[in-house]
């Protein structure tokens, strides 16, 4: 499915950017939720139970899941290159689903994908 708009503007806007390097954790299976965010520039490589789920890039979203319903990580995000991420807690997540057109249709289709490339890898 196509996005018709790039939230990276609302989440560079609206959202705390963190520029992260190679290798580096931004959060790990069993962690609590802090925020979700949204791949600015760079590439996130999503592990679970030490299996490769996706590697995803600018435009997308992770950590979605972990907001909506406050359980703990269900993966591992580690960055695969010189990567900003615009981190959106659940104020501002609730703010940009309230307030932004099309912004739950983009959270739904995230974690819909995400899904997908979860039952691909098993």
């Amino acid at each position: 499915m196509q996005q018709a708009v790039d939230f990276r503007e609302f989440a560079r806007a609206l959202g705390t950017v963190v520029r992260y390097g190679p290798g580096d954790i931004i959060f790990r299976e069993t962690d609590p939720p802090s925020c979700m965010y949204i791949i600015l520039t760079g590439s996130v490589e999503l592990t679970a139970h030490d299996k490769v789920i996706e590697t995803l890039s600018e435009s997308r979203a992770i950590g979605v899941l972990s907001l909506v319903d406050g359980q703990p990580r269900t993966a591992t995000a580690r960055v695969t290159e010189p990567t900003e991420l615009a981190l959106m807690d659940g104020k501002k997540f609730r703010y940009m689903v309230e307030e932004v057109p099309n912004f739950v249709w983009y959270v739904m289709s995230e974690m819909a994908e995400r899904l997908r490339a979860t039952n691909a890898a098993l």
